[in-house]
């Protein structure tokens, strides 16, 4: 738990460090960039009226990853080009697709046109002006927005490693575990088929000896044989039942085992409410419908505690025979939070999608949600 909550320190620290970076870099380009030689009335008041605006569009640029570069347009018009060159970049991290391009295009045209204003009063030739507007959409567009699809696909890259490599840590365990619990219940079986069957047969012949003797001392002899015999196969049958309840003590991931999932990530310090709202408890779920909503639950909880580290988790079980189930699990979207690479939630839709499930998927008002449904059959 103390662990748990250091990473969360750590990572809360690291989201700081970045929203000063950002803030940081816009000041230092704005204080070295005058991209006009002359500065109006009203763009100092343009400049000032923003200040605010853009500090709260940094700190919220996870969750409005468009307010920085909208804000950065009107920035430009104002005489400086720092605030939508950071913006630009921020939005190339965390989205990518024509609008990402469509905006960078927009301010490298418009800052070229505030440089061309800017030459023609300084009296520069008709072509100086247009050379120098392919260069400023460069300068100002384009490179920020490589920079930040750079970045987000090494991201993207470190999490796609980083998530292989724990899922295929797992797998490791649990095959190995696997191997332990086979070899538990060979051996289980091995101990009941030739012990027990050694025992049965002593038994039975101490049983045909005291019935057959003669004298009293060997019936009281074969008596005692029989009732040793018969209970050293009882307490062979317990050994063996107990071999194969602790081969079986892990369960497997199953729709009853969720409580036991939400109860760890307590244990490590997170704030998960859960919520049992499955007509009959779940009983008459299938098995492999149970496995697949186990695994959504997990997988919602790993992305939660890894991109929104400390903000609480909701988890609703809600369904009923013949109507289907549903798990939906939502948390809030904490500032400094990065997106992941999809992979986990992309191997979650291939298994639900195979028994005939969708998929809901959306960050909406602040909030990520995610809504699984699969079937369930009135005759399960």
């Amino acid at each position: 738990m103390d662990a748990a909550v250091e990473t969360r320190k750590s990572l809360r620290r690291m989201q700081w460090g970045a929203l000063l970076l950002y803030l940081a870099t816009i000041g230092l380009l704005y204080i070295n960039s005058s991209p006009l030689g002359f500065a109006e009335g009203w763009q100092l008041v343009v400049q000032l009226v923003l200040l605010v605006p853009v500090i709260a569009a940094v700190v919220l640029r996870v969750r409005m990853p468009f307010a920085l570069p909208l804000l950065g347009l009107i920035a430009i018009v104002s005489g400086t080009f720092s605030v939508f060159m950071v913006g630009a970049m921020s939005l190339a991290i965390r989205r990518r697709g024509a609008w990402v391009w469509s905006i960078a295009t927009v301010g490298g045209l418009l800052a070229s046109a505030v440089i061309a204003y800017r030459d023609t009063l300084a009296g520069a030739t008709p072509v100086g002006v247009t050379l120098g507007v392919p260069l400023t959409v460069v300068i100002v567009g384009v490179a920020p927005t490589l920079v930040g699809q750079y970045i987000r696909r090494r991201r993207e890259f470190a999490e796609a490693a980083a998530e292989q490599a724990v899922r295929a840590e797992v797998e490791r365990e649990l095959a190995a575990q696997r191997a332990v619990h086979t070899e538990r219940e060979r051996i289980a079986q091995e101990m009941h088929d030739s012990l027990g069957h050694v025992l049965a047969l002593v038994t039975m012949q101490a049983g045909a000896l005291e019935v057959n003797a003669k004298e009293a001392t060997v019936v009281s002899a074969a008596e005692q044989i029989r009732e040793t015999a018969r209970s050293g196969l009882a307490e062979l049958r317990a050994v063996v039942r107990a071999l194969g309840a602790d081969a079986r003590r892990d369960p497997a991931p199953a729709l009853s085992t969720i409580p036991q999932l939400v109860e760890a990530s307590r244990a490590a310090g997170a704030e998960v409410t859960l919520r049992d709202e499955l007509d009959a408890g779940g009983a008459g779920v299938p098995s492999s419908t149970g496995r697949v909503i186990y695994q959504a639950v997990q997988e919602s909880l790993t992305n939660a505690h890894r991109h929104a580290p400390g903000a609480p988790v909701e988890i609703v079980l809600s369904g009923a025979p013949g109507a289907g189930i549903e798990v939906r699990v939502s948390n809030p979207l904490t500032p400094g939070g990065e997106r992941g690479a999809g992979t986990g939630l992309a191997s979650l839709r291939s298994r639900v999608e195979v028994l005939g499930g969708i998929v809901e998927a959306r960050a909406l008002q602040g909030r990520f949600d995610l809504r699984v449904r699969l079937p369930w059959e009135e005759n399960a």
